[in-house]
């Protein structure tokens, strides 16, 4: 949520100041705590929130401020904005906070969390509140936190770095809101953290940790290049790479869906290089259980890079093996293992993505916050099942593998029904049932599929799949303008999404911009050249070309698209049509005998016709192009 807390103190002077000689000057140590997602939660269910949260701080909250030599200097419900004599007490203090809320609610599905900021300065104090400066970085600090993490100033770091207990991660250097200087940012915990960084992990303990802690915090310190921040910087996307599909290896055939789904998401999270130009899984999944070595995929996709590598799966702990391929040489530029809690998937993923970034010269941008509870050991909890309906949606779509994609994510959502990756996944799914005439999906599953994704969104813009999944239910509603800027979202987002851009593409024909959609369908060809649903590009790109009347460039992709997927009646449709328009009659006749043979007891000319008078095709470009395809087939002696 906002930083309620301190909207006065941050940015404003309060209302009504008292006079300058009743304001004094004091060294201090502010902690500033704010309740993540409270408005939120309070839309849910505000009396038992409230009960929730008062509990907590009556209980919790306050007697660990009062025990640590804190002073509650503002309570606003949802936050707390605290002053202590001692930089050791309060990171002491927020440590055993954030410690007790997990203890507390370690069997509750929907926990409350909390993001603290800490900062030590000169504070200008009244008689009822403090103000200045050293207040605002602490806010900023607090916005900067994770869910249940601190994060803490240089000045706070440099007098407590030395205590027993603390772990600090440096966060890096940050320019924030209204403060004229870049602040160094820590992260501080009571264990060592799992993080990849942009400079030194610095890490302290009074005692010898425990033995794999210790081998975490060594793997952690050559983990790479992290910047802290959401904004990719706009820069040429010039490392070529493909992650080719990563082999179970666990000798349980049921766990080929972890190795699977770690590829999907390792290529969905290379979009986090900003100079990263990657193939989409799609076609790397074309290339599973082939025995191509990296060297000739990547001549075959024209990609500089290659990442392999192979899953064991062990209880608890996931044991991945990967490197990195030049493929010009075939040379190693590493050669890594990984081990990690089921629970900490993303830890790996960061881990492996600052090895990268590394070896590319490139840098890597913190995700939006990652909600996810539960662990791949035990079966139907939100992780499990999200990587179980991920891994149903790779290589060629069936009917069979969207229905357990959708059942598998329904699972997962039971559990955590606000986890917006498994929302975007329901939506994506239900859409691809109702596209494609699966499943039994009809409107029904068009409102839950809206329903789903504007909810992910709110949860977290930053799942491109939830923009992408919206930008169809916005389609099918007749509204191309939004639609349109629902997939140019997901590629802002995800700059890889190969699907996407011929989506994209598909929404600039919808709103009269044929011509500015091949360029954008040329993009998701190259980053996806043997996508299953190369189709589909190929078919956008001819109803480009057939909308701006250029009919034997037309043909031509629409025949390829006839070629990859000759079970789509509209290519033929379309392509019949253009045969017409530019006199071919021979092959006019050819392919409609072809559509005839196929789909001409469900399609008649009645049928088509009615079909673009919905409400998606009611636009003038459409209506104009669809007029053109009905004369070609009449003029091609369909009935």
């Amino acid at each position: 949520m906002a930083l309620r807390l301190v909207s006065i103190a941050k940015d404003a002077a309060p209302a009504m100041a008292e006079p300058a000689a009743r304001h004094r000057r004091r060294l201090m140590a502010v902690m500033l705590a704010d309740v993540v997602n409270y408005s939120h939660m309070m839309s849910r269910s505000e009396d038992e929130t409230h009960a929730r949260v008062s509990c907590l701080a009556r209980e919790l909250i306050d007697p660990t401020i009062s025990r640590h030599g804190g002073r509650i200097v503002r309570s606003m419900g949802d936050g707390w904005l605290a002053e202590f004599a001692s930089a050791t007490d309060v990171v002491r203090c927020a440590l055993e906070i954030q410690r007790g809320l997990a203890t507390r609610q370690a069997d509750e599905p929907d926990q409350i969390k909390l993001r603290i900021g800490i900062n030590t300065g000169d504070v200008l104090v009244d008689q009822h509140d403090i103000y200045g400066n050293s207040v605002n970085i602490a806010a900023r600090l607090e916005s900067l936190a994770s869910p249940g993490a601190i994060c803490v100033s240089q000045s706070i770091y440099d007098q407590a770095r030395s205590q027993p207990g603390f772990f600090f991660a440096d966060r890096g250097t940050q320019r924030v809101k209204n403060i004229p200087y870049p602040i160094r940012v820590y992260e501080v915990s009571d264990q060592p953290i799992r993080l990849p960084l942009r400079t030194r992990l610095a890490v302290h303990w009074g005692s010898l940790a425990v033995a794999a802690g210790v081998a975490a915090v060594a793997v952690l310190a050559t983990a790479g290049v992290l910047v802290f921040g959401t904004a990719n910087p706009v820069v040429a996307r010039t490392n070529k790479i493909v992650v080719l599909p990563f082999n179970n290896i666990g000798g349980s055939s049921s766990d080929d869906y972890l190795a699977d789904a770690i590829t999907e998401d390792l290529t969905s999270e290379l979009a986090r290089l900003p100079r990263a130009w990657v193939i989409a899984s799609g076609t790397a999944f074309t290339y599973k259980d082939r025995p191509d070595t990296p060297s000739a995929i990547g001549r075959e996709l024209k990609v500089r890079y290659a990442l392999q590598g192979s899953v064991r799966r062990a209880g608890p702990i996931v044991r991945v093996n990967a490197r990195l391929i030049d493929t010009d040489n075939g040379a190693n530029l590493w050669d890594n293992s990984f081990a990690y809690e089921t629970s900490s998937l993303a830890d790996l993923q960061d881990n492996m993505l600052g090895r990268i970034a590394t070896s590319l010269n490139d840098e890597v941008t913190v995700p939006s916050l990652r909600h996810e509870i539960g662990t791949l050991a035990a079966d139907h909890n939100p992780l499990d099942e999200r990587m179980r309906a991920m891994a149903a949606t790779t290589g060629y779509p069936t009917p069979e593998k969207f229905l357990e994609s959708r059942q598998n994510a329904e699972a997962g959502l039971k559990a955590d029904p606000d986890n917006a990756r498994l929302l975007a996944l329901l939506a994506h799914v239900l859409m691809g049932d109702v596209l494609n005439g699966w499943n039994g999906a009809g409107k029904a599953e068009v409102d839950r599929a809206e329903t789903a994704a504007r909810k992910a969104i709110g949860l977290d813009r930053n799942v491109a799949l939830a923009h992408f999944a919206l930008g169809y239910v916005l389609r099918l509603r007749g509204d191309h303008p939004a639609s349109l800027a629902s997939f140019q979202e997901a590629i802002r987002i995800d700059p890889n999404f190969a699907r996407a851009y011929a989506q994209a593409a598909n929404a600039l024909v919808f709103v009269g911009k044929p011509a500015e959609a091949i360029p954008m369908v040329e993009q998701a060809l190259q980053l996806s050249p043997n996508d299953p649903a190369v189709g589909v590009f190929y078919w956008v790109k001819g109803r480009a070309y057939f909308t701006l009347g250029d009919y034997p460039k037309a043909i031509e992709a629409l025949s390829e698209s006839a070629r990859v997927r000759p079970n789509l009646w509209y290519v033929q449709a379309w392509l019949a049509a253009a045969h017409a328009l530019t006199d071919q009659a021979p092959k006019a006749s050819e392919t409609l005998v072809a559509f005839n043979t196929k789909f001409g007891s469900e399609y008649t000319l009645d049928r088509i016709t009615r079909y673009y008078q919905e409400e998606q095709y009611q636009n003038p470009t459409l209506q104009a192009a669809s007029a053109h395809v009905l004369e070609g087939l009449r003029k091609a002696g369909m009935k």
